[in-house]
C-alpha cells in the first residue's frame, strides 16, 4: 500500500478507542480489589484476555502519532511537549511515594538488594524503571519510544512499516514483557512493533475498515482471539501476562498476538460510532492519562481500606465490573477536581 498524507480531522472511533482502553487497564489492575480469585479454567481465559491492555495504549499511540505528527514533525517541539505532558506529571506523581519508600518504606520489595543503603541512586532507579507503582513502568518506556521518533519517521518514509512489524513481532513473542515490567529497554523492543502497527493503520485506516466492514472478517477475528485465549489457558498453562527475563526461551507470547488481532476488531466496530456523541465515553477518553496517574492510587487506598474493614467477600465478574466502575468515576471526579483547581497547570501535574 502507499504512503498517504495523513488525514487531519479528529478521528471519534479512535478516541472513544482510547477510552475503552484506559477501562480495560483499569479492568487489569482491580482484580484484588474485586476479590476475584480465579480458580477455573473459565475465570484463567476472562483473566487473560482481559490483562495485558497496555497494547491499546501503545497501538493508539501509534496511531495518532502517524495521524497528528508525522506530516509536521519538529523533534525539538514534539520532545518538549511530551517532556511538559508526559515526563513532569510522572515525576511529580511519582516523587511523594518514590521519596515515601526510599526513606521510610525500607526501599520496596522489587529494588535490587545493592541500592537498598544508596538512598540516592534508589530514587534514580525508581524513576528510570518506573518501579513505584505497578502502572508507572508505561513512561519510561514511552519516553524512549518517543526519542527514537527520527528512526520511525524513516521507516515510515521508507514505505516499509508493515515488514519491519513482520521483521519485529517474532522478537516480541519471543522476549515476551520484563519481569515485574522493570526493564524498559526490554518493554520497548516489546511494544515496538505494536506502536508501528498502529501507526500502519493510521496510514492505511480506510482500506482496514473496508476490509473488515464484512461481519465474517470481525467473527474471523474474534474467534482467533478466543481460540488463542483458550490454548494460553489449556495448552500453554499460562495466567495473565506472559513476564521472562529477555534470553530465556520459552513458548511465545500468543496474549500479544490476541490483543493485536483485538485492536484491529475495536477498530473496525468503533468506526460505526465515528458520528455518535458518546459523551460519557468522549469525557474518560480525553481524561485517560489522568486517569492513568491517578488510578494505581486509588486501587491501592481502596484495598488498605476494605482490608482495614476486613471486608472480606467471594469475587466474581460482577465484583470486578463494580471494582472498575467505582475506580474509574472516582478517578475522573478528582481529574477534574485537579482541573478546576489548577486550570491549564494542571496539565504539568496529571497530564490533562
Amino acid at each position: 500500500m502507499l504512503l498517504k498524507t495523513p488525514q487531519r480531522k479528529f478521528l471519534n472511533s479512535i478516541n472513544y478507542f482510547r477510552g475503552i482502553a484506559i477501562i480495560l487497564i483499569i479492568l487489569g489492575h482491580c482484580y484484588e480489589l474485586s476479590q476475584w480469585r480465579i480458580s477455573s479454567n473459565v475465570a484463567d481465559f476472562f483473566y487473560s484476555s482481559s490483562l495485558n491492555g497496555s497494547v491499546y495504549f501503545v497501538f493508539i499511540s501509534g496511531f495518532l502519532y502517524h495521524h497528528i505528527f508525522f506530516s509536521k514533525f519538529n523533534y525539538k517541539k514534539f520532545m518538549l511537549k511530551k517532556a511538559k505532558y508526559v515526563l513532569l506529571p510522572y515525576i511529580f506523581c511519582s516523587s511523594i511515594p518514590i521519596l515515601y519508600l526510599v526513606f521510610l518504606g525500607g526501599g520496596g520489595q522489587y529494588l535490587p538488594e545493592g541500592l537498598k543503603e544508596k538512598s540516592l541512586l534508589a530514587v534514580g532507579w525508581y524513576f528510570v524503571t518506573g518501579r513505584i507503582s505497578y502502572a508507572y513502568w508505561y513512561i519510561p518506556m514511552a519516553m524512549l519510544l518517543f526519542a527514537i521518533s527520527p528512526l520511525i519517521n524513516k521507516i515510515i518514509k521508507s514505505q516499509k512499516t508493515l515488514i519491519v512489524c513482520w521483521f519485529l513481532l517474532p522478537i516480541s513473542l519471543i522476549i515476551h514483557r520484563p519481569v515485574n515490567n522493570i526493564n524498559p529497554v526490554h518493554s520497548l523492543i516489546y511494544f515496538l512493533p505494536v506502536y508501528l502497527l498502529g501507526i500502519w493503520s493510521s496510514i492505511n485506516h480506510q482500506e482496514i475498515i473496508n476490509c473488515l466492514q464484512n461481519n465474517k472478517r470481525k467473527i474471523i477475528l474474534i474467534v482467533a482471539a478466543v481460540s488463542l485465549g483458550i490454548i494460553q489457558v489449556l495448552l500453554f498453562q499460562k495466567s495473565g501476562n506472559f513476564h521472562k527475563e529477555f534470553w530465556s526461551i520459552t513458548v511465545p507470547d500468543i496474549n500479544l498476538v490476541q490483543k493485536i488481532l483485538l485492536c484491529f476488531l475495536f477498530i473496525s466496530i468503533l468506526n460505526a460510532y465515528e458520528s455518535a456523541d458518546l459523551s460519557g465515553l468522549k469525557k474518560i477518553a480525553e481524561t485517560s492519562f489522568a486517569v492513568y496517574f491517578i488510578h494505581p492510587f486509588l486501587v491501592n487506598a481502596l484495598i488498605s481500606l476494605t482490608s482495614k474493614l476486613d471486608w472480606k467477600f467471594q469475587g466474581n465478574i460482577l465484583t470486578l465490573a463494580l471494582a472498575t466502575l467505582i475506580v474509574t468515576l472516582i478517578s475522573l471526579a478528582i481529574a477534574y477536581g485537579i482541573k478546576a483547581v489548577f486550570k491549564q497547570k494542571s496539565r504539568y501535574l496529571i497530564g490533562w
